[in-house]
């Protein structure tokens, strides 16, 4: 039986073609000798193509379920640190003139060869909400009743052929007064550059707002050439350069990106608090300048 299941897969899987003929000048060379040439072009013939992936079309952060967050560990809720305040840095021409935002000083680290994981810097893990702890004493602790920050990540894969992309995304604009105005903020990290940065912050988003996400030295080239590149470990003769793992899937021109997104809670209004994000991605040949 098992055999021919076998035997009717393969054959599903074959096709019979016919050889190419009348396709270009003919090619004839006669010689009076024992060697004759003839030259032939083969020609891989591609459209362009731009397009995006994305698996994970809601991302929940219910906070009913603060205390369950550990069980599937993927979500993660603390308070800020420092003074909890957001921290600002303005970036230069490589980030698009943006500014990068410690959310309530916090931050993550990516996991060195290991894509997709992330380590949250923050202040202590919150588990139940509104937020409130008492110590060993049975004191209030200090601070324990401020505003917190929650991380959620995923995936979302790209693919361009053109020689050139940026991703852009775009969140939507409830308007004053209603629902769906948390505060927010995201950031995007290509597998072919993971692990290069440390401890990272994110762009915030607030509504209506737009943000690119990859710096400008990772837009150039096509996702299959990086992301080929990315999927072979690589080794040096000098010691002190370390070898790197693979970062990006094998045997795909489709690059993988982790975005990351957290949101801070603060007081807004129970219910559904739902801001939609419209992911782009563009592709050039020619580079992309500030605006464009």
């Amino acid at each position: 039986m098992t055999a021919t299941l076998m035997l009717l897969a393969s054959v599903a899987g074959a096709q019979t073609i016919n050889p190419t003929t009348g396709s270009g000048p003919d090619q004839v060379d006669i010689q009076n000798g024992r060697t004759a040439s003839v030259t032939q072009t083969v020609n891989l013939r591609l459209p362009e193509a731009t397009a995006l992936h994305l698996d994970a079309s809601q991302l929940v952060f219910d906070i009913s379920q603060i205390g369950q967050q550990n069980q599937d560990g993927t979500w993660y809720c603390a308070y800020g640190r420092g003074t909890g305040t957001d921290v600002r840095q303005q970036l230069g021409n490589e980030f698009w003139n943006q500014t990068q935002v410690l959310p309530l000083g916090t931050s993550y680290t990516p996991v060195a060869g290991e894509f997709g994981k992330i380590t949250i810097n923050a202040g202590a893990q919150v588990t139940q909400y509104p937020p409130v702890r008492t110590g060993e004493n049975g004191e209030l602790v200090a601070g324990s009743k401020d505003y917190f920050v929650c991380y959620r990540s995923f995936i979302i894969q790209k693919f361009s052929n053109v020689g050139g992309f940026k991703l852009q995304v775009q969140r939507d604009n409830p308007g004053a007064g209603a629902q769906g105005n948390q505060l927010m903020y995201i950031q995007d990290n290509p597998c072919d550059f993971w692990g290069d940065e440390g401890g990272t912050g994110l762009y915030d988003l607030p509504p209506g707002a737009k943000r690119e996400l990859i710096p400008r030295r990772m837009t150039v080239g096509t996702t299959g050439a990086r992301a080929a590149a990315a999927s072979k470990s690589t080794s040096s003769t000098d010691k002190s350069v370390p070898s790197r793992p693979p970062t990006c899937r094998a045997n795909t021109s489709w690059l993988d990106d982790l975005v990351v997104v957290a949101v801070v809670v603060d007081g807004d209004r129970a219910g559904d608090n739902i801001a939609t994000l419209t992911y782009t991605l563009t592709s050039n040949t020619t580079g992309f300048a500030t605006g464009n």
